[in-house]
């Protein structure tokens, strides 16, 4: 193993340290990982096959977090038990295309061609239409401008420029650590509008604010908005920076793993610990230790300090910096704005094993009976999750903050009798696209916020980190040595995302990025915030 320096030029006020040394003790480290969910896991086996000595602890009994798998064995009606494979959260995962950040993260570690990737279908049934999203994104300004015969032009005109800030916000990732950024020099910054003026001319402004530049049939803009789920319940809030990644899925497809969302964060694990580093599982952190102004390490609740010059927390964003460190080591400013941060939607989640395999693609988006919710079938593509002919179905809906808040403090019976009525809600308005979809449910489970809190450690059960369209916290935090990845900073949720803070705090802790030479850019998803 080679030891590695900074460059020392982050963006932070606080130089990184200098790494000597493999440490030789079991308790000392280079870099200390809390939390393994996709952001965390990324920069783990990042700065692990960067050489140096990385420890991730997570207090699940299985790493990824949103992005992971669990199994039941479940009696069919002729009473042979089978196996089904249902995911925590995640189903759809972008940012694969050549300029991806995904892809740039397994082409560094080798792990092309490690899984294998299943193009994720969308269909949107909403206000009387019904809309199938094409594999070739050709096909799709004709199809929508068959449904809405009078937007024939803003649709062209839309898509045309949607596509350009797109392509804009990714154009230099192979000069910035394979991460989209701003710019990282005086040169750059002057120059930059220049060469990226779709996106100059968009990114701040709302994608409202774009929409209604093109089209004016409301029921078009509601179809052009519901990818918007998939990072927050108020796609109001949503800047053209934050929105323009989500076309990825349209412009470059969603993937799902065959095997299960699992199959990615064990291929991370699995790099740390081939490069001598160690995944703890079922280990929860209690503190971010700090000594003479900087991060020392972390202690476990059972009482065991590990020592590292940095540590990158992936752990909830307002727990991480108000209930691990003492918040007496935050400028009284941020402090502040971590009081009012508010902490975006939690989510019911209903999975059902079910006796047929629904003729839906892998992803509908549903709105009927009131409500709006998304139906995942990955079964359709990947067999191997339910036995032959059978499905491995969720449903997902997500709840407003406030709603969320009313599922902590009720009696059992009050909590299990609420989360049955919400079940049986959603499984009526499937059926308006599965009918008959209560006679083939062999088995069902519904988390609820408070399921989140308790497995994702989450405040208020909320599944994307925080709220978008306000301020979020960046990457690089004002205690000597802290990093904050995950779906709470300033890039915001999602496994793309997350991915890119991940990549981005490796990137800063190692001085790696590419040609720019230094790591002071923020990424593209951090300029809107």
């Amino acid at each position: 193993m080679h030891s590695l320096r900074s460059s020392g030029r982050a963006s932070s006020a606080w130089p990184m340290p200098v790494f000597g040394p493999w440490p030789a003790e079991d308790d000392r480290h280079h870099v200390i990982v809390v939390g393994a969910g996709m952001g965390g896991l990324s920069a783990a086996a990042v700065l692990a096959r960067r050489g140096l000595k990385v420890l991730v602890v997570e207090a699940h009994d299985r790493p990824g977090g949103f992005c992971s798998s669990w199994v039941r064995k479940v009696r069919g009606r002729d009473g042979v038990p089978g196996r089904y494979v249902f995911d925590a959260g995640v189903q759809d995962i972008g940012g694969l295309g050549p300029r991806g950040p995904l892809r740039r993260l397994l082409g560094e570690l080798e792990l092309d061609g490690c899984i294998d990737w299943r193009r994720v279908s969308h269909r949107y049934v909403q206000g009387g239409v019904q809309l199938d999203i094409p594999d070739d994104p050709a096909e799709l300004v004709p199809r929508l401008r068959a449904l809405f015969p009078a937007q024939a032009t803003g649709i062209a005109g839309f898509f045309a420029e949607i596509a350009a800030v797109y392509r804009d916000l990714y154009a230099d990732v192979d000069e910035t650590g394979g991460v989209p950024t701003r710019p990282t020099t005086s040169a750059a910054m002057l120059s930059w509008p220049a060469r990226h003026p779709h996106a100059w001319r968009w990114m701040q402004r709302s994608y409202g604010e774009m929409l209604d530049s093109f089209l004016t049939d409301d029921r078009l803009k509601a179809l052009l908005t519901t990818i918007a789920e998939y990072v927050t319940d108020r796609p109001d809030c949503l800047s053209v920076a934050e929105m323009a990644p989500l076309f990825g899925y349209y412009l470059e497809g969603g993937y799902y793993p065959a095997g299960g969302s699992q199959r990615l964060p064990d291929l991370l694990r699995a790099i740390v610990e081939e490069q001598g580093g160690r995944v703890r599982l079922k280990t929860r952190v209690t503190d971010i230790l700090v000594e003479n102004g900087r991060v020392a390490g972390v202690a476990t609740a059972g009482g065991v300090i590990h020592r590292a010059p940095v540590v990158v927390a992936n752990a909830d964003v307002v727990a991480t910096l108000t209930d691990l460190l003492d918040p007496g080591h935050l400028p009284a400013r941020l402090a502040q704005r971590l009081r009012g941060l508010r902490r975006g939607p939690s989510a019911v989640l209903v999975s059902l094993a079910l006796d047929t395999l629904p003729d839906l693609p892998p992803r509908v988006f549903l709105t009927a009976q009131g409500l709006e919710f998304g139906i995942g079938n990955p079964s359709v593509i990947d067999p191997s999750l339910a036995p032959p002919g059978h499905a491995a179905l969720t449903m997902l809906r997500l709840l407003p903050e406030d709603e969320a808040a009313g599922w902590f403090g009720q009696n059992t019976a009050d909590y299990r009798a609420r989360k049955e009525a919400v079940t049986d809600r959603l499984i009526a308005a499937a059926e308006t696209v599965i009918p008959g979809l209560r006679g083939h449910i062999l088995y069902r489970q519904t988390a609820s916020p408070t399921t989140f809190t308790r497995y994702a450690s989450t405040r208020n059960g909320n599944i994307y980190g925080a709220a978008r369209g306000q301020w979020c916290p960046p990457i690089t935090a004002p205690v000597p040595g802290l990093m904050l990845v995950g779906g709470g900073v300033q890039n915001g949720p999602g496994v793309e995302a997350v991915v890119i803070s991940g990549m981005t705090a490796a990137n800063r802790i190692t001085g790696v990025l590419g040609e720019a030479g230094n790591a002071e850019g923020a990424s593209a998803l951090e300029m809107a915030s």
